[in-house]
C-alpha cells in the first residue's frame, strides 16, 4: 500500500493562519473532493485532539507533560480519515521542541503516514509588531519599545518566545530534523496589499489543491489593533497584576472574549512599526535566516526575497498621547457597558422565550 503524505501546517503565527484556517474549514467538502482529507476540523478539534494530549495549555504553551496514550489513540483517526493526503494546519505546533516533534514524527508513522512540514513566514518587519500586539492579549505588560530591545538580545520569557515561534530557520531544523529537506515546504508569504490571495495559492500548490475553489472569509480575521488600543490593553493586564490570575478560566471570558474580540477598538489609530534604529539588527538576522534555509535545501515557494525587510520596511514609531490613551480607554468602557448590555438583554430575550413555550 502507498504511504499517504501527512501535511503539518506549523504556522508560523501571524503569517495569515487565521484567515488561510477559516477558508481551510469552510471548504472541507470541496478539499474532501480534491483527495485533501482533515483528520480534525476547526480550532477547538486541533486543541481537544492533538495540543492537549501534547501538553498544550492556553495562555503557556506546551508546559504540562504529554498525555501519551491520548497521543497513540489518534493514530487510527488519521488513518482512517479518508483522502488521498491529510492536512493538519496549527500555527502552536511551531513551538513544539524535539522531543514532541519525535511524537508527532512517531504519530505519523503508526497511522502508516509520509510526514511533509509546512511552514508559512513572513518578513520580521511585520511580524515584531504583530506579535507583540498577539502577546498582549496573552497578558503581557512590557511596553513595545522594550519588547523589541529584548527580541534583539533574545533576553525574557517574551522574547524567548516569539524565537521560538519566529525564527523560521530554527523551527524548520526542528521539524525537519530526520526527514528528507524535500519534506519541509517553506512559503514566503505575500503582502495583502499586493497579492491578497497569495497565501491561499501558494498553499494550495504545496498540498495539492485549487485554491481559487476555497470559500475565502469576507471580513478581516484577527484584525490588528492600532498604537493607542494597544496600550490600553498593555496598561489593562498591568493594572490587573494577580487578579484574574488563571488565564484561561478568568481572563479569557473577562477581558479576550469581550475586550479584545469586538470592543477594544481596531485600527482606530496610527499602526504599530519597526522604528528606523531597529530595521539594522533585523535584516542581518534575516538575511542569516535565509542563507540557512537556502542552506538546508528546503522547498522554498513564492518569492523568497520577501522575508527580507526593505529599507522602506521601518518607520518612525507614533508618539503615545497620553490624551489619546485616555480617550481610547473611554471609550472602550463605553463599548463594554454597551456589549454587557446588549448580552443581557439577549438573555432576558432567550428566557422569556422558553417561558413562552412552556
Amino acid at each position: 500500500m502507498t504511504t499517504r503524505p501527512l501535511f503539518v501546517h506549523v504556522g508560523a503565527s501571524k503569517t495569515g493562519t487565521s484567515a488561510l484556517q477559516a477558508g481551510l474549514w469552510s471548504s472541507k467538502r470541496f478539499l474532501r473532493r480534491s483527495g485533501v482529507g482533515l483528520p480534525f476540523v476547526g480550532r477547538p478539534a486541533h486543541v481537544r485532539r492533538l495540543l492537549r494530549p501534547l501538553g498544550w495549555t492556553m495562555g503557556s504553551g506546551f508546559d504540562r507533560p504529554v498525555r501519551a496514550k491520548a497521543l497513540r489513540e489518534l493514530a487510527p483517526r488519521l488513518r482512517d480519515t479518508p483522502g488521498d493526503r491529510l492536512l493538519i494546519s496549527n500555527e502552536d505546533l511551531c513551538e513544539l521542541d524535539e522531543p514532541r516533534i519525535d511524537l508527532m514524527r512517531e504519530l505519523a508513522a503508526a497511522a502508516d503516514l509520509d510526514l511533509r512540514v509546512v511552514v508559512t513566514a513572513r518578513d520580521w518587519a511585520k511580524q515584531l509588531p504583530s506579535e507583540w500586539q498577539q502577546f498582549l492579549k496573552h497578558r503581557l505588560t512590557t511596553d513595545y519599545p522594550t519588547f523589541l530591545d529584548q527580541v534583539r538580545r533574545r533576553e525574557g520569557a517574551a522574547a524567548q518566545h516569539f524565537w521560538q515561534r519566529q525564527d523560521i530557520s530554527g523551527i524548520c531544523a526542528r521539524w525537519g530534523a530526520g526527514l528528507d529537506p524535500s519534506n519541509v515546504h517553506v512559503i514566503a508569504v505575500p503582502p495583502m496589499s499586493a497579492d491578497a490571495d497569495g497565501v491561499f495559492r501558494l498553499f494550495g500548490g504545496v498540498v495539492g489543491f485549487d485554491a481559487s475553489r476555497l470559500t475565502l472569509p469576507t471580513h478581516h480575521v484577527n484584525a490588528s489593533f492600532g498604537y493607542v488600543e494597544a496600550e490600553v490593553l498593555r496598561r489593562l493586564n498591568e493594572s490587573l497584576g494577580e487578579r484574574l490570575a488563571d488565564y484561561e478560566k478568568d481572563y479569557v471570558p473577562a477581558v479576550r472574549n469581550i475586550l479584545v474580540r469586538g470592543v477594544l477598538a481596531r485600527e482606530a489609530s496610527a499602526k504599530i512599526t519597526l522604528p528606523p534604529e531597529h530595521l539594522g539588527w533585523v535584516r542581518e538576522l534575516a538575511d542569516v535566516q535565509l542563507e540557512a534555509l537556502r542552506a538546508g535545501d528546503y522547498r522554498l515557494y513564492g518569492d523568497p526575497e520577501l522575508l527580507l525587510p526593505g529599507e522602506d520596511a521601518a518607520r518612525a514609531l507614533p508618539e503615545l498621547d497620553e490624551a489619546q490613551v485616555a480617550a481610547a480607554a473611554v471609550e472602550t468602557l463605553a463599548a463594554f457597558a454597551t456589549r454587557v448590555h446588549e448580552r443581557r438583554r439577549s438573555r432576558l430575550a432567550r428566557q422569556q422565550a422558553k417561558r413562552g413555550k412552556a
